[in-house]
């Protein structure tokens, strides 16, 4: 199972920049760990080929809101990659505000996970529309 990781500085541009609910959100794969919340296509994530495409894709906002004093950010339409050709390896999915291209989080799974093109392999961006894809209290 992945672990969510925040982003250095994505708080702060949560609290002064970033419009969460009208944004436009995505996911995007790589190998090194986001160390900034400056997101460059092809440069934070994976370049394209094997059946990525850099940039990472789009997803939805199903909700923002807050309760109680609590944000939380559900987003749904999560992407399916499917390895081609010599496939494509990562480690990190990373949370981007693509309105702002800022990485705002990351999920780490550890270990490098390897997508094999042959076997047309295919991952999943696992988002929790329960609890959201992050909470600020």
């Amino acid at each position: 199972m992945a672990i969510y990781n925040k982003v250095a500085g994505a708080i702060a541009l949560l609290e002064s920049t970033v419009n969460a609910a009208t944004d436009q959100w995505g996911v995007a794969l790589a190998i090194t760990t986001p160390t900034t919340t400056t997101f460059i296509a092809g440069t934070t994530d994976l370049i394209t080929g094997g059946g990525y495409t850099q940039g990472g894709a789009n997803v939805t906002t199903t909700s923002s809101s807050e309760n109680a004093g609590v944000y939380k950010l559900a987003l749904a339409s999560p992407p399916t990659w499917t390895a081609t050709g010599s496939g494509f390896s990562f480690q990190y999915v990373i949370l981007v505000d693509k309105t702002i291209n800022a990485c705002i989080g990351y999920w780490d799974y550890s270990s490098v996970v390897a997508l094999n093109g042959g076997n047309a392999d295919t991952f999943t961006a696992s988002l929790d529309l329960i609890n959201g894809v992050f909470q600020v209290a």
